[in-house]
């Protein structure tokens, strides 16, 4: 579940993406369909990567643990967990800049961008990197990777981002930062070509990873 704190920002975000990059085309059913070739397919199971890395921890905590045990006995279950999300991250951005390319020169594409697009992609990966960089300053590198659930203490924290009303800042920061990336990626071939279907898809991942976190929030005990 969102609080009004993520979801006001999220508005925000939003609204801002689409009065300065538009639409182009991208919510026509065409577009929708070109979504479904391939490409776009893979992109989307890459795009995937974390999140599903995220349930796998999430639901199965104690295998988790034994399995780095078993294979990483010199690194904590949190620093491996955090390890293999630093790689789904890489991955994602690969995937989606892999479906990009065969829409254009990505580096073409970028650079062309006017001086509006390129404000509005900073301002909007400079708050969400703001957001994730506070959520680790509150609560850490065992609080952002599910230390509860991997044996390490996590203590309850007050500070900011959540004495602003925040319920999943990482993700709220998550999906700005991201939304920064789509506007440097936004043009009328790429839009048509099912973009806003890759958003959306990525929005989805966020929210029910929200709602997987929001079902068991800290619990301790974990499952297996």
């Amino acid at each position: 579940m969102l609080a009004r704190a993520d979801v006001a920002c999220l508005v925000a975000g939003f609204s801002l993406w689409f009065s300065v990059v538009g639409a182009s085309g991208g919510l026509s059913a065409d577009a929708f369909f070109a979504a479904l070739t391939l490409r776009s397919v893979l992109a989307a199971l890459l795009i995937s990567s974390s999140h599903v890395l995220y349930a796998l921890v999430w639901y199965s905590p104690k295998s988790f643990m034994s399995l780095c045990a078993a294979l990483a006995p010199r690194s904590t279950a949190v620093s491996v967990f955090s390890a293999l999300v630093a790689v789904a991250k890489v991955t994602q951005q690969v995937g989606l800049i892999g479906w990009a390319s065969t829409h254009g020169n990505v580096l073409e594409m970028v650079i062309s961008m006017g001086a509006v697009r390129w404000v509005t992609a900073l301002l909007l990966m400079g708050v969400g990197q703001s957001l994730n960089l506070s959520i680790y300053r509150a609560i850490g590198k065992d609080g952002v990777y599910y230390g509860f659930k991997l044996g390490r203490p996590v203590p309850w924290s007050t500070a900011f981002p959540f004495n602003a009303g925040f319920r999943h800042p990482q993700y709220v920061g998550g999906m700005l930062s991201q939304l920064g990336v789509f506007a440097l990626l936004a043009t009328p071939s790429s839009l048509h070509a099912g973009l806003l279907a890759l958003m959306a898809w990525w929005v989805l991942l966020y929210a029910l990873t929200s709602l997987m976190e929001a079902s068991d929030d800290n619990d301790i005990k974990g499952a297996d």
